[in-house]
């Protein structure tokens, strides 16, 4: 086709219309086979998808009665579980329960203890406060007595 178009062109006087006709008369051809070929793999494209959608909907209605048989039997396996479960926990919880009454028993003899052994320690220390008010006092009477006798010697330095 190209060699025939570029042959009429090569004369004296190329009738350029015709030419150009040629040419689109070819595209529109072209366009027409594509367009029957694309026309084509649609229809055959949609044939598949009802098909698929056919098989897909037969699936679906197979699913939802196996689905339903399914339900029934895991209702009552769930059931069972739920029911093991629950006898689980409160065996879990009475266990936990003792465990924790054990150890608020242990946590008060502990309390008890540390409050015994808090007022001992407290005795002790009013007993150590008491010794060392006494030797205060005791410190303070000296002391007062040897100022008194630094002023009488002070007294008698200042006569002679």
């Amino acid at each position: 086709f190209v060699w025939s178009l570029w042959k009429r062109l090569q004369v004296a006087n190329p009738d350029l219309t015709q030419a150009v006709s040629l040419v689109v008369e070819r595209e529109k051809h072209k366009a027409e086979m594509r367009d029957r070929k694309v026309l084509e793999i649609l229809q055959f494209k949609d044939q598949m998808i009802e098909e698929l959608e056919q098989k897909v909907v037969a699936q679906q209605q197979e699913m939802n009665s196996l689905a339903q048989k399914r339900t029934a039997a895991d209702d009552q396996s769930a059931l069972m579980k739920e029911l093991t479960a629950l006898r689980e926990q409160m065996v879990n919880n009475s266990q936990e329960l003792k465990e924790l009454k054990m150890e608020r028993r242990r946590k008060e003899e502990e309390e008890r203890q540390v409050v015994l052994a808090l007022e001992k320690e407290k005795e002790g220390l009013t007993s150590c406060c008491a010794t060392l008010r006494a030797d205060l006092e005791e410190k303070e009477r000296q002391a007062n007595r040897q100022q008194e006798q630094i002023s009488a010697a002070q007294t008698k330095v200042k006569v002679q």
